[in-house]
């Protein structure tokens, strides 16, 4: 896709320095654009400048002032939040976004309470792995991807126009969806294979795993990812991921029963 005049941020401020955050900032730089870091913890500003992942960062939201592409990677439970905040210090035209893995609540928050002149689009990277923090934070992970965009009947074209072009100038696929059916699909393809993965890496036995091959690690290797990332995810799309998980036990069911037919 051509990159429409003007349309690729100078300067964008990464709020968030830990996994997706830190992926993103990383591969941002290597496109060779100005990334500005925010996080609370000054180890992790540290430990992003020196993998060159920004340029600058500060423990506040002061850097937000001065991008022009601002993108959240807080903790999903406070990522409206810090969204808010931050677009409360964004210079008019600038663009908002968000990595959240859900979006239905993020985005009518969000939007509730724009400022004037802020451009806002939720978005949600679908890259990830079992690690944590900036230590973890790859360029690599996200090349291939799909990065979702949400964007609603309020939200203005040019917002998403330059999230196309960011988003595929680090190689990464857009895909637009409704917010709501973004939950519906992440409950299906991501949400709902966590917790099948943690089913299964609880249900074998210690024994067993002695003769654990490939297939159990890959099977049970999202398990190990923090507990407390998915607790809130789950809090937050429930009920999709409650219809995902009825229509997984209805074809657990229907094996359990080809199996016994062959007794």
């Amino acid at each position: 896709m051509a990159e429409a005049p003007g349309s690729f941020p100078k300067t964008v401020a990464v709020v968030g320095l830990g996994l997706i955050g830190g992926s993103l900032a990383l591969a941002l730089r290597a496109a060779g654009v100005e990334v500005l870091g925010v996080d609370p913890d000054p180890a992790a500003l540290a430990r992003a400048r020196a993998r060159g992942a920004i340029a600058s960062g500060a423990t506040d939201l002061a850097p937000v002032a001065d991008a022009d592409l601002v993108v959240v990677a807080a903790p999903l439970e406070r990522v409206a939040d810090v969204a808010i905040a931050a677009a409360r210090r964004m210079r008019p035209g600038a663009v908002l976004t968000d990595v959240g893995s859900v979006k239905a609540p993020v985005v009518a928050a969000v939007a509730a309470a724009l400022p004037a002149g802020v451009r806002f689009v939720g978005g949600h990277p679908m890259a990830g792995n079992e690690g944590h923090g900036m230590a973890a934070a790859d360029a690599a992970l996200l090349r291939g991807r799909v990065f979702v965009l949400t964007p609603t009947s309020r939200t203005p074209p040019e917002a998403v126009a330059v999230m196309q072009a960011v988003i595929t100038r680090l190689g990464m696929r857009p895909v637009l969806l409704d917010p709501v059916q973004h939950d519906e699909f992440v409950a299906q393809v991501s949400h709902l294979p966590y917790l099948l993965s943690l089913a299964l890496d609880r249900a074998i036995a210690d024994d067993a795993r002695l003769v654990g091959g490939p297939t159990m690690q890959e099977m049970t290797r999202v398990a190990r990812s923090p507990a407390a990332m998915w607790e809130a995810i789950c809090r937050a799309n429930r009920e999709a991921i409650l219809r995902a998980l009825e229509r997984f036990e209805g074809e657990l069911a229907a094996v359990r029963r080809a199996l016994l037919a062959q007794g």
